[in-house]
Order: C-alpha cells, then sequence, then structure tokens
C-alpha cells in the first residue's frame, strides 16, 4: 500500500450511545478508544500520530430509547424481542426439548442456556444480549430509525474516504447495507469483527432486498471476518463465508473469556493486528506487527 497514513473507519456496535454528548463529539470520543486499542495491538510506539488514522460512523443516537428496562433481565423485554432470543438460542444450539423446558422465565433462561453452552459468566450475557437483540428489533422495526443510521454511516464514508472499514457486532449489519445501500469512494477492505451478519432468520433474513444480493459489497476490494470462538453474538460459527459471497476469509481469534464480544479486544487481538499490518506502509510497522501479519498473511493464502 502506498502512502504514508492508513486511514480507518470504524462502525460501532450495540451499547455505544454517549449521553450528554452531540453525534461529532460522540464520534470523536469512541474513535479515540478504537484508535489507542488498534495502535496497541499493531505495537506501534507513542509518538507517532501519523501512522494511522482513526474515524468512527456514529449512529448510536438514532437507535437509542431512551430506557435501561431489560438491562439484566431478558424477561422485562417486549415479548418480540423474548422471541428473538429463544430464536438465537435454537441459532446457538439449543433443542425444542431444552427450550420446553424453559418455563417460568424462557428468555433468561435462554440466554443462561447460552453462557454455559460458550462457558461465559451469566450477568455480562445477560447484560450484553438484551442490549444487542432490543438495538437489533428497533433497527430492523423501525424504517425511519434505520434510513438515519445508515444515512449516518454513509456520510461518515464520504467524508472520510477511509481505506479500511472495520464494523463491529450491529455495525457490521449497518455497514454491510450502508455500502450496498449508498454510492461511496473504494475501499480497500471491510474488516467485520463479531459479527451476526449470518445470525439466520434473526438478522441475516432481514438484511433489506435493496441491499444487493449475498456477497461483498460493491467498491469493497476485500471483505475478512474475524469471530471469537466464545463469541455467542458471532454465529453461526463460518457463516459468513457460508452465507455471503466473496469473503477472502472467515478467521477465529480468541480475544478473551471476559470480553467475548468487546471491540477494544478485538482490534487488539493478533488476526486483527495480522491483517491491518498489511495495509501500513513497511517502515511503519513494528516487529510484533509484522510477525503477525507473516503469520495472517499465511493464514488467509493456506
Amino acid at each position: 500500500m502506498s502512502g504514508e497514513m492508513l486511514k480507518i473507519l470504524g462502525v460501532h456496535g450495540v451499547k455505544n450511545h454517549q449521553a450528554g454528548l452531540v453525534p461529532a463529539r460522540a464520534a470523536e470520543r469512541l474513535a479515540g478508544w478504537w484508535c489507542d486499542a488498534t495502535r496497541q495491538g499493531l505495537g506501534l510506539p507513542d509518538g507517532e500520530p501519523d501512522v494511522l488514522s482513526v474515524g468512527m460512523a456514529y449512529y448510536a443516537h438514532r437507535l437509542h430509547l431512551h430506557t435501561t428496562q431489560g438491562d439484566e433481565d431478558p424477561s422485562l423485554l417486549d415479548p418480540e424481542i423474548q422471541e428473538l432470543i429463544l430464536a438465537w438460542a435454537r441459532v446457538c444450539g439449543a433443542s425444542e426439548e431444552t427450550a420446553q423446558g424453559w418455563l417460568t422465565a424462557p428468555a433468561r433462561a435462554a440466554v443462561e442456556w447460552v453462557a454455559d453452552k460458550f462457558g461465559l459468566e451469566h450477568k455480562p450475557a445477560l447484560i450484553l444480549t438484551s442490549v444487542f437483540f432490543r438495538e437489533v428489533q428497533t433497527y430492523f422495526t423501525n424504517s425511519e430509525r434505520r434510513v438515519s443510521a445508515t444515512a449516518d454511516v454513509a456520510a461518515a464514508v464520504v467524508r472520510a474516504a477511509p481505506q479500511v472499514v472495520i464494523a463491529h457486532s450491529l455495525g457490521s449489519v449497518v455497514a454491510y447495507e450502508t455500502l450496498w445501500t449508498y454510492p461511496h469512494p473504494p475501499i480497500d477492505l471491510l474488516l467485520t469483527i463479531g459479527s451476526p451478519l449470518a445470525m439466520p432468520g434473526i438478522v441475516f433474513d432481514r438484511l433489506t432486498p435493496h441491499a444487493g444480493p449475498r456477497r461483498r459489497p460493491p467498491g469493497v476490494a476485500k471483505w475478512i471476518n474475524i469471530a471469537d470462538p466464545g463469541d455467542c453474538i458471532a454465529v453461526p460459527k463460518g457463516g459468513i463465508t457460508a452465507s455471503f459471497q466473496g469473503v477472502a476469509a472467515d478467521l477465529t481469534d480468541a480475544v478473551g473469556v471476559f470480553s467475548f464480544h468487546q471491540v477494544t479486544r478485538y482490534l487488539r487481538c493478533g488476526a486483527t493486528a495480522g491483517i491491518l499490518a498489511t495495509y501500513l506502509p513497511p517502515r511503519k510497522i513494528s516487529r510484533t506487527a509484522l510477525h503477525r501479519s507473516e503469520e495472517h498473511t499465511s493464514e488467509l493464502q493456506s
């Protein structure tokens, strides 16, 4: 890659509404966190601000409903959201017989069953899934909010003209639909991390027809996906390459048993660093990042 700076645009996931901040300031805050984590993963020394630029496409305010109900107890969520949680547990392997045993608080029992299967603590799993499925339902059922979210991301892509777009969690869904719906500058790499795009019924089958066929978006040279094997949101495993055409690789990397869906963990992991290192000017690559780059270049070619 030519040039002296790698331009990255992040598209955040759920639970990122920055209360009290206007969207531009909220984007700056999230971009700062993402930039720090990305630099750590690449092993870039402090004092080199010209190495990479990280911006943020902020849309959380479009999906925020100004409520915390259900954040720790899915049984308090609306019935249709609880049904999504039960469907998700089935995607994760719960049998009908198992589901029929969840009588008193089926949504909560479903989350706890999935948490046990993936070896996760119940409380963070309950919080994450409650917020995730509430925002997913808002995105797919409220057309005004959905259009506003994708329009915000589209504007950010045009404004930043990034070489790399990194989209996390629900952000990968918003980014995917955005890149199919709106014209945008060419993008060298779409990197999806912790993505639920292939989740049948809940996400995959609800992508809009105008988002194009299920393949790499137009104007994107390469699409790579990374999922932690313990990330219960990035299911089914291997689903990106199985469900979407034109995906260069669907990689796994452990980002942390207690932080299985945390974006900064994904940004610091070896798979992400190895991929991004190939887009940095050679003289800017640290030995750590170079080693990771060689490892994952080999993995992509195998």
